[in-house]
């Protein structure tokens, strides 16, 4: 891995950790490597890495170079500021041995206020126990059974999105996309309105819409 990534990347393959291979012999699919995990600011519990993928041409040249943000929860994503340090931060970075299940956001701030709100929805965490609105549309499951279906690991693609009028203060909210190109009831898109004033988690509501892929 670590020859293949300096004969594709240069010096920047010394900061790749793994790598997705070809699956089928005579066929030249994408090369996607993974970065080591880092600190990525004052966010501490997450990790940020790079996925770096290169396309070939049909004579086997590289096409095509590509990098994408992703992030990852590697420790105590609740630790209030003022109890930690940045040298424990980088620790927990370094000690990260994959960043293949890490997920994509705007930045390293919306990807912690992300994971807080997927915990919650999720019952996990310190802000697990409150009740949020719930509406789906599309080809939804009984009650509100798609909401298991929203794990970090899991999402495909997030971005910030405007939040409706609120009494909540400095209001944050996001839309997160799972199961894109999967078969089935997909992609399966949630939209979360909440805030996350002052390090307090409050999910407000939790819109679905639910796709259909035939093939």
């Amino acid at each position: 891995m670590r020859q293949l990534a300096q004969k594709l990347l240069g010096e920047s393959g010394s900061a790749m950790i793994d790598v997705d291979r070809p699956r089928f012999e005579g066929i030249l699919e994408p090369v996607r490597f993974y970065s080591h995990a880092t600190v990525t600011g004052s966010q501490f519990g997450m990790c940020g890495a790079d996925w770096v993928t290169i396309g070939f041409d049909e004579k086997g040249d590289v096409e095509t170079v590509s990098a994408q943000r992703r992030y990852g929860v590697a420790g105590d994503i609740y630790r209030p500021p003022g109890k930690w340090s940045y040298d424990e931060s980088g620790k927990i970075c370094a000690s990260v041995t994959s960043t293949r299940k890490y997920f994509p956001a705007p930045d390293s701030q919306s990807a912690l206020e992300i994971a807080w709100y997927v915990d919650a929805i999720s019952g996990n965490g310190p802000f697990a126990k409150q009740s949020f609105g719930y509406s789906c549309t599309g080809l939804c499951s009984k009650s509100r059974g798609d909401l298991k279906w929203l794990k970090l690991d899991k999402v495909a693609s997030t971005r910030a999105i405007d939040c409706p009028k609120s009494s909540l203060k400095l209001p944050s909210c996001f839309e997160a996309v799972v199961g894109e190109n999967k078969v089935g009831p997909f992609p399966k898109t949630f939209r979360i309105y909440g805030s996350t004033y002052m390090n307090k988690v409050i999910v407000s509501n939790v819109v679905v819409d639910v796709g259909s892929t035939l093939e």
